[in-house]
């Protein structure tokens, strides 16, 4: 009776333990919940940020006494330095170190060895570090007359600035901001041409219609050639009638240019003349005049003298295609 009632429940035990044993290769056939073999990886971004830990690291540390630096990377063209696609030109997993060089030592002495601040270096040395990226925008900086000067891209821009649109320029005071963004960092050194500004006849830089850079590029060689001469094309821009060509050209423009009878950036002449009669103008250049100019009688005053308005007859005066000496 005891050896029937074992083999019950021998027969029991293995009843059950089949279905069990038949689950078991589905239930490992099955892919977990996070496992996804079926679907291809994801293609990298090209703004992926960069996860070397070395790097991470040292960042991390960096942003201990410079976080307000950090923060303004955020909203600043140059965080683009921490994206994978800028390491993978610049070889540099530590963003930092594009601008500023080795930080070790700076860091192993907790701050007080020195690094690249772009404050006490020599200019060229700071201009270098700037012209590492940007050299094929401003390829002939070195050669202008800002580089000249010894000023540095520093002086002009800001490398944490947040202002983006306005290329990083250094904010200028509060009671010189209506000139504009540009406008004011220029005031800060070009004082004198800002003053002539304020002349009743003057180019409308401080109502904000124009910039310093609407006629100057500050990155290149200052040549006359784009204020006068055959290449005139700054004035030419906005002034496009009087810049021809002309069948019957008044040299003067071609050869010396606009600013040969006009000061561009305010006069308290009309029309911005450099000369407040007309005649005084003309005659800096054309001392020699046709004798009738001086009348027919010598005992009476001359017919023209230093208050006749040359162009009441010579109204052609930038270039004429009808008549030789621009009188229509």
């Amino acid at each position: 009776m005891r050896r029937l009632n074992i083999f019950a429940l021998v027969a029991l035990a293995l009843l059950a333990a089949g279905p069990v044993a038949a689950q078991e290769p589905a239930e490992q056939a099955a892919p977990g919940p996070t496992e996804r073999t079926a679907e291809p990886p994801a293609p990298e971004s090209t703004q992926e940020r960069a996860t070397d830990p070395a790097a991470a690291r040292i960042a991390r540390r960096c942003n201990v006494c410079h976080a307000d630096k950090f923060q303004s990377l955020a909203r600043n063209p140059h965080g683009v330095l921490d994206d994978a696609d800028w390491q993978a030109v610049t070889g540099e997993a530590l963003s930092c170190r594009n601008c500023h060089g080795d930080v070790d030592e700076h860091l192993r002495q907790a701050g007080r060895a020195p690094i690249f601040a772009f404050r006490d270096e020599p200019v060229t040395e700071r201009n270098g570090r700037c012209l590492g990226c940007h050299a094929a925008s401003h390829p002939a900086f070195d050669r202008g007359p800002h580089a000249q000067a010894g000023l540095a891209c520093t002086s002009c821009h800001t490398q944490h600035g947040e202002h983006a649109a306005t290329a990083l320029l250094r904010l200028a005071a509060p009671e010189i901001r209506a000139l504009g963004d540009t406008s004011g960092v220029c005031f800060g050194c070009h004082g004198e041409q800002f003053a002539e500004a304020e002349y009743n006849e003057h180019h409308r830089l401080r109502e904000g219609v124009l910039e310093c850079t609407s006629c100057h590029d500050p990155h290149v060689p200052a040549t006359r050639t784009l204020l006068g001469g055959f290449k005139q094309e700054r004035c030419v821009e906005c002034h496009a009638d009087k810049g021809g060509p002309f069948v019957f050209e008044h040299p003067a423009s071609r050869v010396e240019g606009c600013t040969t009878c006009h000061s561009p950036h305010g006069s308290p002449n009309r029309h911005l003349l450099a000369h407040q009669r007309v005649a005084e103008l003309c005659l800096s250049c054309h001392a020699s005049v046709p004798a009738f100019h001086g009348g027919n009688n010598l005992a009476q005053p001359p017919r023209f003298g230093l208050d006749t308005q040359c162009t009441n007859c010579h109204s052609a005066i930038h270039g004429s295609h009808f008549d030789p000496f621009f009188l229509r």
